[in-house]
């Protein structure tokens, strides 16, 4: 008898928890870290729950498993921050859902996890984590060094663009005539990407080169727009440009040739009104000169000719 009013105690114990359970359950845990924030920002955790009927008994904050704060609405004050470091949490803008750090460091990339826990009787726990990045970003715009900015046609153009030290390295980009540069250009060989690490300071510095081949395709009005585009994620953007012109050599026109005795007087006629309608004024007096010269040489000529027959007679 003794036993079984045991066995249906223990039942009963173990029905109410359940009911317990069922009615004042955790549910329902959503934490939101930014996944990537920039260094010096000051930003914002949350985290979401639903207690259902149950009490709050803690929330707790954690970096990489290290606890930083805590929130206890029985205690007073409820809010309490450990010393750890690079982490600085503003108490004033933080509370039960949410916890505020300032002026955070790349040192702090890292997951953070949001414990919720419900009061007695069952104290049910949750935990939820996230990742965040902590950026630095390039003190400057991105920069090209080109080894030509005149080419003629047919020549290869040889270019680097560089983005300064930065964590992480800036992806780059390079565009012609603001169109993304694509592998398969026939053009154009791209190469990978380089990045360079100084360990010392924990930035990392990339770069990307490029040759061309110069086409007439490429070029508008006679020039090309060579254009670099660095990003690091939706924090950062640089660009940097530099303009390209043809230089190819033009043909002169051809006016005719002195040396051929093959065309009519008729062609070499209509070569020289071509002359006379291309060249300056300057050049056509130019060449009215010697023609002048002959005219009065030869008009001296006969009237010295005939004032010595005169003489003569």
């Amino acid at each position: 008898m003794f036993i079984g009013k045991c066995k249906y105690n223990c039942f009963l114990f173990h029905l109410i928890l359940l009911v317990l359970k069922e009615c004042e359950s955790l549910k329902s845990v959503i934490i939101y870290v930014p996944e990537v924030v920039k260094s010096g920002d000051t930003v914002t955790l949350s985290c979401d729950y639903d207690l259902e009927q149950a009490a709050l008994y803690t929330i707790k904050w954690y970096r990489d498993d290290v606890e930083f704060y805590r929130f206890v609405p029985k205690e007073s004050p409820p809010s309490k921050a450990f010393s750890v470091p690079f982490i600085n949490v503003d108490i004033s803008r933080s509370g039960p859902k949410a916890v505020t750090l300032r002026g955070v460091r790349r040192e702090l990339t890292g997951y953070y996890k949001c414990e919720v826990s419900a009061d007695a009787p069952l104290f049910h726990t949750e935990i939820k984590s996230a990742h965040m990045l902590v950026a630095e970003l390039p003190s400057e715009n991105p920069s090209i060094i080109i080894d030509h900015t005149k080419i003629e046609m047919g020549k290869q153009i040889r270019a680097d663009c560089s983005a300064a030290g930065s964590d992480p390295a800036a992806n780059l980009t390079w565009y012609i005539n603001d169109e993304e540069v694509s592998e398969d250009n026939d053009y154009v060989k791209l190469f990978p990407l380089s990045i360079q690490s100084d360990h010392a300071l924990g930035l990392h510095s990339s770069k990307l080169h490029i040759e061309i081949t110069a086409n007439k395709s490429l070029f508008s009005g006679g020039l090309m727009l060579l254009k670099c585009e660095a990003n690091i994620y939706s924090l950062w953007h640089g660009t940097a440009d530099r303009f390209i012109r043809d230089e190819t050599p033009q043909l002169a026109p051809v006016l005719g040739s002195t040396s051929s005795h093959t065309h009519s007087e008729d062609n070499q006629d209509y070569y020289t009104s071509i002359a006379y309608s291309i060249l300056p004024i300057s050049s056509i007096a130019l060449l009215l000169i010697p023609i002048f010269i002959s005219h009065v040489k030869g008009f001296l000529e006969n009237e010295l000719a005939a004032f010595t027959q005169e003489n003569w007679q």
